[in-house]
């Protein structure tokens, strides 16, 4: 992912207009112009200074700030200390891959592309948990964490009594934001109820999603709060790949 796209992706997961991002940036004595941040967001200028991407991703209150500042200082870098960095990230991949594939859990295909999309420093931070992992346990953790990045459910706990997921989409918004992380809990069918809330994988799809559940007469409608979304309409409980009812979610602010 390049440093425009990465920024892209920032400003849109804020919901923030570029007006409203370039006063925030006024309010911690950084002045620049909506017009300069749609540059930067559309590849039309190189990536800026360090302490410009830092504030831009700090007022869009992403998580991503080393990763965007790291990213723009790899773009300006001499190509020699690029490309051995592109290698060394190269290298990692094939480590988390290889890390993913020994262990019992399917490598599935989100897992493959999500490995293949990150970022030199986020190659760089796996792989480096990874080597610094004695404990088999630990490695397996970091493998549910990349299964739980790339959409997928995972066990929350050795019982696993609990599981989890990040909500790759926006269907439950505003109740539910997207990339929310949500608990889910194994739950009998009979014992659920109208308006409750489950995940299952549409369309044999192996990303999850959650709907509102509705027992109408003889059909069943898993409904989103967004209605931009897809509704599914079902005969019966076995028709639908259900994995458990969602209990509560937090978001990273």
């Amino acid at each position: 992912m390049t440093y425009a796209e990465m920024l892209d992706l920032i400003i849109k997961k804020s919901e923030l207009s570029l007006r409203q991002i370039a006063k925030r940036c006024e309010d911690l004595n950084l002045k620049i112009t909506p017009s300069y941040i749609s540059q930067l967001k559309n590849g039309k200028l190189p990536p800026p200074s360090e302490e410009v991407s830092l504030i831009l991703a700090k007022v869009c209150g992403s998580d991503q700030q080393a990763h965007l500042v790291f990213q723009g200082y790899m773009e300006k870098a001499p190509s020699m200390v690029k490309e051995y960095m592109l290698a060394s990230s190269s290298l990692n991949k094939v480590m988390l891959e290889s890390l993913c594939k020994a262990t019992n859990k399917e490598f599935t295909k989100e897992m493959e592309d999500y490995i293949k999309g990150l970022d030199v420093l986020a190659a760089l931070q796996l792989s480096s948990e990874y080597v610094n992992c004695e404990d088999s346990h630990k490695r397996n953790d970091l493998v549910r964490e990349i299964c739980l990045r790339c959409g997928d459910a995972a066990e929350a706990d050795a019982k696993g009594e609990m599981l989890n997921l990040f909500l790759a989409d926006s269907s439950m918004s505003p109740f539910i934001p997207v990339h929310a992380y949500i608990y889910i809990m194994p739950t009998k069918v009979d014992l659920l109820k109208d308006r409750d809330i489950i995940a299952f994988y549409p369309d044999n799809r192996r990303v999850p999603t959650l709907r509102r559940i509705y027992f109408i007469k003889d059909k069943i409608l898993l409904i989103p709060d967004d209605k931009s979304h897809d509704t599914y309409f079902f005969e019966d409980m076995s028709e639908i790949h259900y994995i458990g009812k969602v209990v509560s979610f937090k978001v990273d602010l």
